[in-house]
């Protein structure tokens, strides 16, 4: 599963028009839902909820949506606005470094799934979105059956509500310095909830790779830095691997040589699930 997205922006101080949802999430805008979906199905266009959201002092910063095969999905399907706030976007500077709070909505008017809104942040140096994990933030899922506008207000605020203890455990994790061999195991670990143990990925990469710095400030040794850089290689793909692999077992030769990078991840759902799995995983290495 792919996505489209962006608009060419700078997603530290820029709220997106809606011109700019609808060129690169046009399922936001639906007018109706899915033709053959549950007669209990309420239908309550994401657009409408970006209004609402934006009446909480939410505005929408980025979106994307699920690319699909069968026509009759299309302006239907999964999509997904990530929001900031109004007054963060107006900032110079936030209160853990480089990271800013932001609040997630899923979304699909296919019958799919219900309106999903989770806690989020934003890390400005490498623009990436994090989603921090259900176990210990917001999380709110409003199902098509049972919604209002109060429900989407009430989501928006305990997601605000989340804001400090997330920078909380942020500050927490930079306090925490890793060894080398602690740094190794993350990587290990970090690489096996991307890639399972039979790809070729997983036998040729040396997953000390995801801990190679980005830029300059990502050479830190803490928790913070080290799950960031992972999660950085991991979205985004990019790194090379090569090797020698065995063969089929009628092939001519007992191996064959592989050359390959490493792909981003491409599919709503997969992105937010690793993100999550990440983030409990840097909180477990935070309590040893």
């Amino acid at each position: 599963m792919t996505t489209i997205e962006t608009v060419p922006a700078s997603r530290a101080s820029r709220a997106f028009s809606l011109d700019d949802l609808r060129r690169v999430a046009p399922s936001v805008f639906a007018e109706s839902a899915r033709p053959g979906v549950s007669s209990r199905y309420t239908f309550v266009s994401t657009a409408q909820v970006v209004d609402l959201l934006q009446g909480e002092g939410w505005e929408p910063v980025k979106a994307n949506q699920q690319r699909v095969r069968l026509s009759d999905r299309q302006g239907f399907q999964m999509h997904e606005v990530r929001f900031a706030r109004r007054d963060d976007l107006a900032r110079d500077h936030f209160e853990v470094g480089d990271c800013r709070p932001e609040l997630v909505l899923q979304n699909a008017h296919d019958g799919t799934r219900a309106y999903r809104i989770d806690a989020g942040l934003y890390r400005l140096v490498c623009r990436n979105g994090l989603v921090v994990a259900d176990a210990d933030f917001a999380h709110v899922a409003i199902r098509h059956v049972d919604v209002s506008a109060d429900k989407f207000a009430a989501a928006a605020q305990a997601v605000a509500q989340s804001t400090p203890r997330v920078l909380e455990v942020i500050a927490r994790w930079r306090a925490v310095q890793l060894t080398g061999l602690a740094r190794h195991n993350f990587a290990c670990r970090a690489a096996a909830l991307r890639w399972d143990a039979e790809q070729p990925v997983t036998r040729l990469l040396n997953p000390d790779a995801l801990l190679a710095p980005v830029r300059y400030g990502d050479r830190e040794t803490d928790l913070w830095t080290t799950f960031n850089v992972a999660q950085e290689h991991l979205l985004r793909g990019g790194l090379r691997y090569s090797g020698h692999i065995p063969a089929a077992p009628d092939a001519v030769f007992p191996t064959h040589f592989v050359r390959n990078t490493t792909r981003p991840v491409g599919g709503l759902t997969q992105a937010q699930a690793l993100n999550k799995a990440l983030w409990a995983l840097a909180e477990e290495f935070s309590q040893n």
